[in-house]
């Protein structure tokens, strides 16, 4: 019997999916939504619907036989071109159909052709590496296995300097945990690559794994834990949104001022630190090499310390020994 690691070194070396060699004319009530569609749901298509009624299908959507309906095809990727075909009354829609397709290679294909789009959410590419790890064929209670697993299916790899390829098991536990994240903030769609939304609040996946782990900190969590769910949503929404509005130069004011204060009502935090800006004065001064040293080493003592906030912390404690 082959092991696991035989399994998926084997993977590295998996045939390419059999497309048929003609792209189809599919009429559209032989079409079923794709249970392995990595969009659920297509969203507003009228812009999308424009640009087909004026320059045409530029790609056929990718289709396979439906699993439990020979005559039917399950869309796998596509979902918001067939809803912007449908919308301008079109009969027919150029497809390509996959042969031999199962649910794992399915998703992989729907995953692959959205991620080159650029506009998957946390939440979607969540959901995916989630069922794929429910279709690893081995034991479920080997975690690393499966990730090993899912890696390969999307071909996800790490090449050392050497030249040896290794499944990328960090990128799946990341969009494991993007998408856990996602679930905590639902009133805001975190998208892998931001071009935003004007009907729904957007947030980049960059600027959510800043926030991450400033909403688990515990001088966060132990406070959020003891608040209604919907009030706890509410501060972890509003913080989000507001670090993803604020320039990257001011948000660790911002970070530093909520996790002294989460529950305090963020307009009143950035209210707080822009009259603080405000009345701040840039003092510079000549320092020896060794004090710099002895300045960086200082900073090295706290997370996320600059060497001006440990000049500040420095003379803050200075003053007060003084008395002053």
């Amino acid at each position: 019997m082959r092991t696991i690691t035989d399994q998926i070194a084997g993977l590295e070396d998996q045939p390419q999916p059999e497309y048929e060699d003609r792209v189809r004319k599919i009429q559209l009530d032989a079409l079923t939504a794709g249970v392995t569609n990595v969009r659920s749901a297509p969203g507003d298509v009228t812009e999308l619907a424009e640009s087909i009624k004026v320059r045409g299908l530029e790609h056929p959507i990718l289709v396979r036989s439906a699993p439990n309906n020979p005559s039917m095809f399950e869309v796998i990727a596509g979902s918001r071109r067939l809803a912007a075909v449908r919308e301008l009354g079109w009969k027919k829609i150029d497809a390509r159909v996959v042969n031999n397709c199962d649910e794992a290679l399915a998703l992989s294909l729907s995953l692959d052709e959205n991620q080159k789009r650029g506009d998957l959410s946390a939440r979607e590419l969540g959901e995916v590496i989630n069922r794929l790890m429910g279709l690893f064929p081995g034991d479920h209670g080997n975690e690393r296995a499966a990730q090993k697993w899912v890696a390969t299916r999307l071909n996800w790899w790490i090449e050392t300097p050497t030249g040896r390829r290794y499944p990328d098991v960090n990128r799946v536990k990341k969009a494991q945990e993007d998408g856990e994240f996602q679930r905590q903030v639902p009133g805001i769609t975190i998208k892998v690559r931001n071009r935003g939304d004007i009907r729904r609040p957007t947030a980049p996946l960059s600027v959510a794994r800043q926030v991450m782990p400033v909403l688990s900190d515990h001088r966060v969590k132990t406070k959020l834990d003891d608040l209604p769910s919907e009030q706890a949503q509410k501060v972890r929404e509003d913080f989000l949104r507001a670090y993803a509005n604020t320039e990257s130069k001011k948000r660790k004011d911002l970070k530093d001022a909520f996790l002294a204060d989460p529950l305090k009502p963020v307009v009143q935090i950035i209210d707080q630190i822009g009259k603080e800006r405000a009345q701040q004065i840039v003092v510079a001064f000549k320092a020896s090499p060794e004090l710099v040293d002895r300045i960086d080493s200082h900073s090295k003592t706290m997370d996320g310390w600059t060497r001006s906030d440990a000049v500040k912390d420095l003379v803050d404690r200075a003053l007060r020994e003084l008395g002053l």
